[in-house]
């Protein structure tokens, strides 16, 4: 076996097999990149299509005409080699015209083109033209209205003064526009049984009379409206009043530990309202008693208070005649009732026409 290795012409043909084994190798591989680079530079020439969204840009004297009628972007199909339009596509450095240096006040048809497209690429737009609106420009200051659901705030709460962060705003448009221009509003969207203030940052609208919102340019477009939600309320004093018919022989104080109470209404009852009147009915009463009233029953178009109820103690003295006073109506204030004092005096009264009665009879 080792006489085999040791045969020279062993070796030449090992080295022979190897040497053409590694130009095998060798070869096999330059191939490969070739057929690579091939393909990539095949890649690289290759046309192709793609479609892209670019601003339509106008070319006019906004200072002096208001423009409608133009859509804000429109579509280019770039056609060409794939790597010239991969790169155009993305960097968007060239743009879309509509020139209407030379047009006046009316409706124009205007056929639009690419600038600052690389000359080896081919393009169509879409759409190719467009119908424009020319007038004549014009802004005016207009106060901005706010506008919400009453429906929407809770029973017995009302919206106070809204506060705005600006007053007014800047409206632009054609001139017959602005002349059809009813207000400017903010809506308020208010979820249902508000019982809080809200806070809301509003689109402006530009509405004409019929409702309809009007094509112009709004500076603000946004306003940020509070508006304040609560219970309108009230501080009011008591007072007691004396109804219904004395028991013969008994008098009546009237008097409550509560003086004021604050009443919650809608603001136009809260101004009708200047005191809480407590009828308390002194039929049958024989003895000192203490009533509870509930101030809601007292007026209907209080809807809550403060307190909400409010005791009252009917005080009974006896005016010692054995005479009553029928159908009694007094007022009482800070407590103290009238119809005491009013049956001492007819009793003082029939007193002293008693004595001057005897009087006579002597002599």
């Amino acid at each position: 076996m080792n006489r085999l290795w040791d045969n020279p012409w062993v070796n030449r043909l090992l080295a022979l097999f190897l040497a053409i084994g590694l130009f095998a190798y060798v070869n096999v591989e330059s191939i490969n990149n070739t057929r690579q680079n091939a393909n990539d530079d095949t890649t690289l020439v290759a046309n192709k299509t793609q479609t892209v969204k670019v601003p339509l840009q106008v070319n006019a004297n906004t200072d002096k005409y208001f423009i409608t009628g133009y859509p804000s972007k429109v579509s280019v199909a770039l056609t060409g080699t794939a790597s010239l339009v991969t790169m155009t596509a993305n960097t968007q450095n060239f743009r879309v015209v509509a020139d209407l240096t030379n047009l006046g006040v009316g409706k124009h048809r205007v056929h639009l083109k690419a600038e600052g497209l690389n000359k080896d690429l081919s393009y169509s737009i879409s759409p190719k033209s467009v119908t424009v609106d020319i007038q004549v420009r014009e802004n005016k200051t207009m106060p901005i209205q706010v506008r919400y659901n009453k429906a929407s705030i809770a029973s017995g709460y009302a919206a106070g003064d809204p506060k705005l962060s600006a007053r007014t705003v800047e409206v632009t448009g054609a001139r017959s526009v602005i002349d059809s221009i009813a207000q400017v509003v903010a809506n308020v969207s208010l979820p249902h049984n508000t019982r809080k203030t809200v806070d809301q940052e509003v689109l402006l609208q530009a509405l004409d009379d019929n409702g309809n919102t009007m094509n112009v340019v709004l500076s603000p477009q946004t306003v940020h409206v509070t508006l304040p939600i609560s219970r309108p309320s009230k501080k009011i004093n008591v007072e007691l009043k004396q109804t219904g018919n004395a028991a013969n022989g008994y008098t009546y104080a009237l008097s409550s530990d509560t003086k004021q109470v604050t009443v919650y209404a809608d603001q136009q009852s809260l101004d009708k309202l200047s005191k809480l009147t407590i009828p308390v009915d002194v039929s049958g009463i024989t003895s000192t008693t203490t009533r509870t009233f509930n101030v809601t029953d007292l007026n209907d178009s209080i809807s809550a208070a403060d307190p909400k109820t409010i005791k009252v103690t009917v005080s009974v003295g006896n005016t010692g005649t054995g005479h009553g006073n029928d159908d009694v109506g007094t007022n009482v204030n800070a407590g103290t009732s009238t119809a005491a004092s009013s049956a001492s005096s007819a009793s003082s009264s029939q007193s002293s026409s008693s004595s001057e009665n005897t009087s006579t009879s002597e002599k």
